[in-house]
């Protein structure tokens, strides 16, 4: 734990160029979290930004020119790094530290880049093990593949292209994916998600498709075909924009963030629906949709390949970790009191899940044990 001593120190040691890369991490990431507005939600409007100016001036900053080397340099170094924000107290990694905890067996990043293709009438294709190029003809649609591994749709001969040919693209936990479908829409898949689509949107008053599990669209333009995504909960309609959607099973809500134009989102009993902007997020509460701002670093950081923790909740955190890593977890104690703590940071999702776990436990509210492909969260 850093003491007040200690962190005067480290921001010395930073204005005099000192610093090692996991200490500028800690400092400038302390500072970009700080400056979206997190950390002591408490205080006023002016006493942060008094705080705040203090920070920048402490720190050599000039807000708003661009001198916070961190963002290029913290994705090169985030890997090592969880910067974890309770109790206003501040944490960094000291590979010296004797408390560094020693788990039983270590779990590593599965982090690929492939899904499994579902045609019409069946066939699965192994994307990961299938060829550049050409992989399937369907009713006038031909699929291929790219060199960077993307999916691509094309009509060839739209007089026997037929919209009642679904094609699922699916990935496991650990697999992340991306699609190009055939009117130029861009898909981003992530982890343990599905998405049910059209081989073509041709002769269709609306381009429609399914998604259990969580992706990014970039939506093609089209003013007479809305584009709609369905999922359990909520029907997302749009004529050309991109936005975030979050429908996993487990948990508490599906949630819609946009990123860029306009998106109507309504419950799938047609019952209620909302227009939101840029900038904002829609939830599903008790059969009510919930508009609120959103944070739309958190909303894409998974895009990025990264865990972002903004005030998150244990029991949502360990749900990612879960769901990334394909591995169970299990509390031991109170398990509303454990899930209900709340951590902020930033990793890589390439590294270890021993790695989030640790610097979890550097706030000193939990500790983890892990016995094969389980996790138990303990109280500390």
């Amino acid at each position: 734990m850093m003491r007040a001593a200690d962190y005067e120190k480290l921001l010395d040691q930073y204005k005099a160029g000192l610093c090692t890369e996991e200490e500028i991490a800690f400092i400038e990431s302390w500072y970009l979290v700080y400056q979206e507005g997190t950390l002591h939600e408490d205080l006023s409007l002016a006493d942060r930004q008094a705080d705040l100016n203090e920070l920048r001036a402490a720190l050599n900053l000039d807000y708003p020119k661009p001198q916070v080397r961190l963002w290029p340099k913290l994705l090169a170094t985030a890997a090592a790094i969880l910067i974890v924000f309770g109790a206003g107290l501040y944490f960094y990694m000291d590979k010296n530290n004797p408390t560094v905890p020693v788990y039983a067996n270590d779990i590593p990043s599965k982090g690929k880049n492939t899904a499994t293709l579902t045609l019409a009438n069946g066939e699965k294709i192994e994307l990961s093990e299938a060829r550049i190029g050409k992989l399937a003809d369907q009713a006038g649609i031909q699929i291929s593949k790219t060199k960077d591994g993307q999916l691509i749709y094309e009509v060839r001969d739209e007089a026997n292209a037929t919209a009642n040919k679904w094609n699922t693209l699916s990935t496991a936990k650990g697999e992340t994916y991306m699609v190009r479908l055939p009117d130029g829409t861009k898909v981003w898949l992530n982890t343990a998600s599905a998405l049910k689509y059209p081989a073509t949107f041709s002769n269709l008053k609306k381009r429609s498709v399914e998604l259990n599990g969580e992706a990014y669209f970039e939506v093609a333009k089209d003013q007479l075909h809305p584009f709609v995504v369905k999922t359990a909960e909520q029907e997302v309609e749009v004529l050309g924009t991109h936005f975030n959607i979050n429908s996993y099973t487990d948990e508490n809500s599906t949630k819609t963030t946009l990123l860029e134009g306009a998106v109507k989102v309504s419950l799938v009993n047609g019952m209620l629906s909302k227009v939101i902007k840029p900038g904002e997020e829609v939830l599903n509460i008790q059969q009510q949709l919930q508009v609120r701002p959103a944070n739309l670093k958190d909303a894409v950081a998974w895009k990025s390949g990264y865990f972002r923790f903004n005030n998150e909740t244990l029991e949502s955190i360990m749900r990612q970790v879960s769901r990334w890593y394909d591995v169970e977890v299990v509390y031991e104690g109170n398990r509303n009191e454990l899930s209900a703590l709340t951590f902020w940071g930033i990793v890589s999702k390439e590294k270890n899940v021993s790695e989030v776990l640790k610097m979890i436990e550097r706030a000193e509210k939990v500790k983890f044990k892990i016995n094969g492909r389980t996790i138990t969260v303990v109280p500390n």
